[in-house]
């Protein structure tokens, strides 16, 4: 019987404070015994990912969710490279879920980061998880690039908002892909964080397109209110997520039932011949 249960992936996109409303999309699937194999994380997705990877109770990611800010994750820090460092990230997931390693996580964890030199997708699935983290929530530009594995690295944003890939190379049937920026709120950069979003934008409208079509059931909260940049509004965020994933909730019953079905067909149909054979 176990293995007609397909195993389901969850992918997390980035979107800066927006990221909050995966906390309520989680919080729809477990209540609806919406069962997660695996997950995966860019930018903020990787953080909340990170938590429910590593088993935090959804009452504690939402009680943080309303308590998060740019000095709990960032501090001033100029350099060539970045006006600002994300060291503060590194604490903040240490003092939240010990000194982990990614490959420790109760769920597998894939994090997604992109190669500032080389240019490439980065998919990190084992060593430390505050340096991973850290290296996934790096906004180029804001931040200094993280040093990691002898490679620099930067926001997974640039290569892989919304993580679908790692989830096929992870043995995912099922993939559920919550894309926090399909529908981008359009504002007049007041500040260097808000021409930083605006490029993510313009980056990711088109390629996000196709990378929902690798997906079983796409999530897309309707976030157009909300600012990307501001540490606030917490509690309607979270329920925007909430609110979209139980839109979906049919919809994935219907998935997952439906492989169940095809499954039971395939044995069916072997057992059907190994008795005809023999």
């Amino acid at each position: 019987m176990e293995n007609k249960v397909p195993k389901v992936g969850l992918a997390l996109s980035g979107g800066a404070t927006l990221g909050i409303a995966h906390v309520g999309v989680i919080k729809a699937l477990t209540e609806h015994n919406i069962p997660i194999d695996y997950i995966s994380g860019t930018s903020t997705g990787s953080l909340v990912a990170a938590c429910f990877a590593f088993g935090m109770p959804l009452s504690q990611m939402i009680e943080i969710s309303d308590s998060l800010g740019w000095k709990k994750i960032s501090k001033f820090g100029y350099s060539k490279l970045g006006i600002r460092s994300n060291k503060p990230m590194s604490v903040f997931i240490t003092d939240l879920l010990g000194n982990v390693k990614i490959e420790d996580a109760k769920i597998p964890l894939a994090i997604v980061a992109t190669d500032i030199e080389s240019f490439e997708m980065v998919v990190l699935l084992e060593g430390s998880l505050h340096e991973a983290v850290r290296a996934s929530t790096c906004i180029p530009g804001f931040f200094a690039p993280v040093e990691l594995n002898g490679r620099m690295l930067v926001d997974g944003a640039l290569s892989e908002n919304l993580p679908l890939t790692p989830l096929y190379e992870m043995g995912a049937e099922i993939k559920i892909g919550v894309n926090l920026s399909s529908n981008p709120v359009k504002i007049r950069p007041q500040n260097i964080l808000e021409v930083i979003g605006n490029s993510y934008t313009v980056l990711s409208r088109h390629r996000d397109v196709n990378l929902n079509s690798l997906a079983d059931v796409i999530i897309e909260p309707d976030l157009n209110k909300f600012n990307a940049t501001k540490f606030k509004d917490a509690d309607q965020i979270l329920e925007e997520g909430y609110n979209a994933a139980l839109k979906a909730i049919p919809e994935i019953q219907e998935k997952l039932s439906a492989y169940r079905q095809k499954k039971e067909g395939w044995l069916s149909k072997f057992l059907s011949f190994f008795r005809s054979k023999y």
